[in-house]
Protein backbone atom coordinates (compact mmCIF):
# COMPACT_ATOMS: atom_id res chain seq x y z
CA UNK A 1 0.00 0.00 0.00
CA UNK A 2 1.20 3.23 -1.33
CA UNK A 3 1.97 6.26 1.43
CA UNK A 4 -1.38 8.21 1.34
CA UNK A 5 -3.75 5.35 0.01
CA UNK A 6 -6.92 4.71 1.66
CA UNK A 7 -6.61 1.62 4.07
CA UNK A 8 -10.09 -0.10 3.17
CA UNK A 9 -9.74 -3.04 5.75
CA UNK A 10 -8.80 -0.46 8.51
CA UNK A 11 -12.09 2.00 6.97
CA UNK A 12 -14.11 -1.52 6.96
CA UNK A 13 -12.91 -2.30 10.64
CA UNK A 14 -13.90 1.01 12.27
CA UNK A 15 -16.88 1.15 11.05
CA UNK A 16 -17.75 -2.42 12.06
CA UNK A 17 -16.40 -1.55 15.60
CA UNK A 18 -18.57 1.19 15.83
CA UNK A 19 -21.60 -0.28 14.89
CA UNK A 20 -20.87 -3.31 17.13
CA UNK A 21 -20.21 -0.72 19.96
CA UNK A 22 -23.68 0.82 19.55
CA UNK A 23 -25.94 0.45 23.14
CA UNK A 24 -28.07 -2.52 22.37
CA UNK A 25 -26.40 -4.49 19.36
CA UNK A 26 -27.06 -7.84 19.57
CA UNK A 27 -24.25 -10.08 17.35
CA UNK A 28 -26.37 -12.15 14.95
CA UNK A 29 -25.40 -15.55 17.22
CA UNK A 30 -27.34 -13.74 20.21
CA UNK A 31 -29.98 -13.10 17.96
CA UNK A 32 -30.93 -16.09 16.32
CA UNK A 33 -30.22 -18.22 18.80
CA UNK A 34 -32.95 -19.76 19.58
CA UNK A 35 -34.73 -21.64 17.26
CA UNK A 36 -38.30 -19.83 17.73
CA UNK A 37 -36.76 -17.02 16.63
CA UNK A 38 -34.52 -18.15 13.94
CA UNK A 39 -37.96 -19.69 12.05
CA UNK A 40 -39.42 -16.44 11.87
CA UNK A 41 -36.43 -15.08 9.79
CA UNK A 42 -37.82 -15.04 5.85
CA UNK A 43 -36.71 -13.64 2.68
CA UNK A 44 -39.11 -12.88 -0.37
CA UNK A 45 -38.99 -15.81 -3.06
CA UNK A 46 -38.16 -13.56 -5.86
CA UNK A 47 -35.31 -12.57 -3.85
CA UNK A 48 -34.46 -15.52 -3.90
CA UNK A 49 -34.86 -16.75 -7.20
CA UNK A 50 -33.06 -13.44 -8.17
CA UNK A 51 -29.93 -14.40 -6.62
CA UNK A 52 -29.92 -17.81 -7.34
CA UNK A 53 -29.90 -16.64 -11.33
CA UNK A 54 -27.02 -15.02 -10.09
CA UNK A 55 -24.81 -17.94 -9.57
CA UNK A 56 -23.03 -20.46 -12.03
CA UNK A 57 -24.37 -23.28 -10.78
CA UNK A 58 -24.40 -26.80 -11.90
CA UNK A 59 -24.73 -30.35 -10.75
CA UNK A 60 -21.68 -31.49 -10.76
CA UNK A 61 -20.24 -28.81 -8.77
CA UNK A 62 -19.22 -28.01 -4.97
CA UNK A 63 -21.02 -24.89 -2.88
CA UNK A 64 -19.73 -23.27 0.33
CA UNK A 65 -22.70 -20.97 1.87
CA UNK A 66 -20.99 -18.77 4.07
CA UNK A 67 -23.37 -17.24 7.02
CA UNK A 68 -26.31 -19.54 5.83
CA UNK A 69 -28.98 -18.65 8.28
CA UNK A 70 -31.82 -21.12 7.84
CA UNK A 71 -31.13 -22.12 4.74
CA UNK A 72 -32.29 -19.44 2.45
CA UNK A 73 -30.22 -20.62 -0.44
CA UNK A 74 -28.40 -23.51 0.93
CA UNK A 75 -31.34 -25.70 0.27
CA UNK A 76 -32.88 -24.74 -3.15
CA UNK A 77 -28.54 -24.93 -4.52
CA UNK A 78 -28.71 -28.48 -2.57
CA UNK A 79 -31.21 -29.56 -5.50
CA UNK A 80 -28.85 -28.27 -8.61
CA UNK A 81 -24.91 -29.29 -7.31
CA UNK A 82 -23.31 -31.84 -6.19
CA UNK A 83 -22.87 -30.77 -2.54
CA UNK A 84 -22.99 -27.95 -0.08
CA UNK A 85 -21.29 -26.78 2.58
CA UNK A 86 -23.17 -24.24 4.87
CA UNK A 87 -21.49 -22.63 7.75
CA UNK A 88 -23.24 -20.42 10.28
CA UNK A 89 -22.56 -19.67 13.78
CA UNK A 90 -26.08 -19.21 15.53
CA UNK A 91 -27.44 -22.84 16.91
CA UNK A 92 -31.15 -21.75 16.34
CA UNK A 93 -30.44 -21.37 12.28
CA UNK A 94 -28.55 -24.35 12.26
CA UNK A 95 -31.13 -26.18 13.96
CA UNK A 96 -33.66 -24.60 11.46
CA UNK A 97 -31.65 -26.29 8.62
CA UNK A 98 -30.88 -29.71 10.15
CA UNK A 99 -34.69 -29.67 10.40
CA UNK A 100 -35.37 -28.92 6.76
CA UNK A 101 -32.97 -30.92 5.29
CA UNK A 102 -34.33 -33.58 7.66
CA UNK A 103 -37.76 -33.20 6.62
CA UNK A 104 -36.55 -33.06 2.75
CA UNK A 105 -34.72 -35.96 2.88
CA UNK A 106 -31.63 -34.09 1.57
CA UNK A 107 -28.32 -35.75 2.00
CA UNK A 108 -25.74 -33.40 0.51
CA UNK A 109 -25.70 -30.85 3.26
CA UNK A 110 -23.26 -31.09 5.34
CA UNK A 111 -23.10 -27.87 8.36
CA UNK A 112 -20.26 -26.22 10.24
CA UNK A 113 -21.74 -24.55 13.01
CA UNK A 114 -18.81 -21.28 13.37
CA UNK A 115 -17.65 -18.51 12.79
CA UNK A 116 -16.36 -17.74 9.52
CA UNK A 117 -13.26 -16.38 11.41
CA UNK A 118 -12.88 -19.13 13.45
CA UNK A 119 -13.32 -22.01 10.47
CA UNK A 120 -9.81 -23.20 9.87
CA UNK A 121 -10.22 -25.25 6.47
CA UNK A 122 -7.82 -27.90 6.98
CA UNK A 123 -9.96 -29.14 9.44
CA UNK A 124 -13.52 -27.90 8.86
CA UNK A 125 -14.05 -28.07 5.33
CA UNK A 126 -13.82 -30.33 2.50
CA UNK A 127 -12.49 -27.54 0.01
CA UNK A 128 -11.68 -26.56 -2.36
CA UNK A 129 -15.22 -25.40 -3.62
CA UNK A 130 -16.04 -24.74 -7.19
CA UNK A 131 -18.70 -21.81 -5.85
CA UNK A 132 -18.54 -19.72 -2.82
CA UNK A 133 -20.91 -17.68 -1.55
CA UNK A 134 -21.31 -15.25 1.37
CA UNK A 135 -24.45 -13.55 1.20
CA UNK A 136 -25.58 -10.19 3.40
CA UNK A 137 -23.14 -11.97 6.09
CA UNK A 138 -19.79 -9.73 6.03
CA UNK A 139 -19.99 -8.84 9.95
CA UNK A 140 -15.99 -9.93 10.36
CA UNK A 141 -14.16 -7.01 11.65
CA UNK A 142 -11.09 -8.10 9.87
CA UNK A 143 -12.81 -8.18 6.48
CA UNK A 144 -9.48 -8.65 4.34
CA UNK A 145 -8.88 -12.01 5.91
CA UNK A 146 -12.18 -13.34 5.65
CA UNK A 147 -11.95 -12.44 1.89
CA UNK A 148 -8.49 -14.19 1.57
CA UNK A 149 -9.60 -17.30 2.98
CA UNK A 150 -12.88 -17.34 0.62
CA UNK A 151 -10.60 -16.73 -1.61
CA UNK A 152 -7.90 -19.54 -0.96
CA UNK A 153 -10.77 -22.27 -0.50
CA UNK A 154 -12.79 -21.46 -4.27
CA UNK A 155 -11.49 -22.91 -6.96
CA UNK A 156 -13.56 -21.21 -9.58
CA UNK A 157 -15.02 -18.15 -7.99
CA UNK A 158 -16.21 -16.17 -5.11
CA UNK A 159 -19.93 -14.45 -4.49
CA UNK A 160 -20.67 -11.90 -2.10
CA UNK A 161 -23.93 -10.04 -2.02
CA UNK A 162 -24.07 -6.82 0.62
CA UNK A 163 -26.07 -3.50 1.19
CA UNK A 164 -25.60 -0.81 -1.04
CA UNK A 165 -27.21 1.56 0.60
CA UNK A 166 -29.49 1.80 3.48
CA UNK A 167 -31.33 -1.10 3.76
CA UNK A 168 -35.22 -0.42 5.43
CA UNK A 169 -34.26 -2.08 8.64
CA UNK A 170 -31.25 0.41 8.86
CA UNK A 171 -33.14 3.46 8.26
CA UNK A 172 -35.59 1.85 11.13
CA UNK A 173 -32.51 1.73 13.53
CA UNK A 174 -31.53 5.01 12.58
CA UNK A 175 -35.11 6.73 12.96
CA UNK A 176 -35.92 5.25 16.96
CA UNK A 177 -32.46 3.97 18.22
CA UNK A 178 -31.90 6.85 20.24
CA UNK A 179 -35.10 6.45 21.95
CA UNK A 180 -34.19 3.31 22.64
CA UNK A 181 -31.01 3.28 23.45
CA UNK A 182 -30.03 6.35 24.53
CA UNK A 183 -27.44 7.08 21.83
CA UNK A 184 -27.83 7.14 17.51
CA UNK A 185 -27.28 3.83 15.35
CA UNK A 186 -24.23 3.49 13.57
CA UNK A 187 -24.70 1.53 10.08
CA UNK A 188 -22.49 -1.26 8.87
CA UNK A 189 -20.58 -0.14 6.30
CA UNK A 190 -21.63 -0.71 2.50
CA UNK A 191 -20.52 -2.68 -0.79
CA UNK A 192 -18.01 0.45 -1.96
CA UNK A 193 -15.79 -0.22 1.06
CA UNK A 194 -16.15 -4.16 0.28
CA UNK A 195 -15.43 -3.30 -3.48
CA UNK A 196 -12.58 -1.35 -2.92
CA UNK A 197 -11.13 -3.19 -0.80
CA UNK A 198 -10.82 -6.14 -3.16
CA UNK A 199 -9.11 -4.32 -5.90
CA UNK A 200 -6.84 -3.19 -3.12
CA UNK A 201 -5.63 -6.82 -2.59
CA UNK A 202 -5.26 -7.40 -6.21
CA UNK A 203 -8.77 -9.14 -6.54
CA UNK A 204 -10.01 -7.53 -8.95
CA UNK A 205 -13.80 -8.39 -8.94
CA UNK A 206 -16.83 -7.63 -10.99
CA UNK A 207 -19.90 -5.67 -9.51
CA UNK A 208 -23.29 -5.09 -10.75
CA UNK A 209 -26.19 -3.89 -8.81
CA UNK A 210 -29.81 -5.15 -7.46
CA UNK A 211 -32.94 -4.33 -6.11
CA UNK A 212 -33.71 -5.63 -2.58
CA UNK A 213 -37.27 -6.22 -1.50
CA UNK A 214 -37.97 -6.48 2.50
CA UNK A 215 -41.84 -7.58 2.74
CA UNK A 216 -43.33 -8.48 6.05
CA UNK A 217 -47.23 -10.18 6.52
CA UNK A 218 -48.59 -10.05 9.77
CA UNK A 219 -51.79 -10.82 11.05
CA UNK A 220 -51.94 -7.63 13.73
CA UNK A 221 -49.71 -5.26 15.27
CA UNK A 222 -48.87 -7.41 18.48
CA UNK A 223 -47.48 -10.22 15.71
CA UNK A 224 -45.38 -7.71 14.05
CA UNK A 225 -44.15 -6.45 17.93
CA UNK A 226 -43.24 -10.00 18.97
CA UNK A 227 -41.30 -10.15 15.91
CA UNK A 228 -39.29 -6.93 15.67
CA UNK A 229 -39.01 -6.53 19.51
CA UNK A 230 -35.85 -8.64 19.17
CA UNK A 231 -34.27 -6.95 16.77
CA UNK A 232 -34.26 -3.26 18.43
CA UNK A 233 -32.99 -4.79 21.50
CA UNK A 234 -36.35 -4.40 23.55
CA UNK A 235 -35.93 -5.38 27.24
CA UNK A 236 -38.34 -3.47 29.19
CA UNK A 237 -41.95 -1.96 28.60
CA UNK A 238 -40.80 1.69 27.64
CA UNK A 239 -38.92 0.39 24.70
CA UNK A 240 -41.43 -1.64 23.63
CA UNK A 241 -43.90 1.21 23.81
CA UNK A 242 -41.50 3.06 21.61
CA UNK A 243 -41.71 0.07 19.14
CA UNK A 244 -45.16 -0.43 18.64
CA UNK A 245 -45.73 3.26 18.34
CA UNK A 246 -43.20 2.78 15.51
CA UNK A 247 -44.63 0.37 13.82
CA UNK A 248 -48.03 1.87 13.79
CA UNK A 249 -46.17 4.46 11.59
CA UNK A 250 -44.20 1.67 9.17
CA UNK A 251 -46.30 -0.71 8.35
CA UNK A 252 -49.17 -0.60 6.00
CA UNK A 253 -52.90 -2.29 6.12
CA UNK A 254 -53.43 -4.92 3.50
CA UNK A 255 -56.58 -7.02 3.09
CA UNK A 256 -57.37 -8.66 6.99
CA UNK A 257 -53.12 -8.00 8.07
CA UNK A 258 -50.36 -5.65 8.34
CA UNK A 259 -47.26 -5.27 5.27
CA UNK A 260 -44.26 -4.06 6.10
CA UNK A 261 -42.29 -3.55 3.12
CA UNK A 262 -38.75 -1.69 2.07
CA UNK A 263 -36.90 -1.49 -1.01
CA UNK A 264 -33.05 -0.55 -0.97
CA UNK A 265 -30.48 -1.56 -3.29
CA UNK A 266 -28.00 -4.34 -3.04
CA UNK A 267 -24.10 -4.89 -4.84
CA UNK A 268 -23.28 -8.26 -6.17
CA UNK A 269 -19.80 -8.49 -6.63
CA UNK A 270 -17.73 -11.33 -7.60
CA UNK A 271 -14.55 -12.82 -8.90
CA UNK A 272 -13.33 -15.88 -10.98
CA UNK A 273 -10.28 -17.59 -9.63
CA UNK A 274 -7.44 -16.21 -12.10
CA UNK A 275 -5.01 -19.02 -13.23
CA UNK A 276 -1.37 -19.64 -11.46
Amino acid sequence: MEAGETDWNRVWAEMIRENHSVPGFRTGRDLWGKRRVAAEYRVPAERVAATLALLPLASGISVLDIGAGPGTLALPIAGRVKSVTAVEPAAGMVSVIEEKTGASGQKNIRVVQKRWEAVVPARDLEGPYDLVIASFSLAMEDLAAALKKMDAVSSESVHLFWFADLPGWERHYLEIWPSLHGAPYCPVPKADVVFNLLWQMGLHPNLSMMPLFEEEHFRDLEEALVHYAPKFGVTDAGQEKVVREALGWWLVAEGDGLVMRERSRAAHIWWEKEED
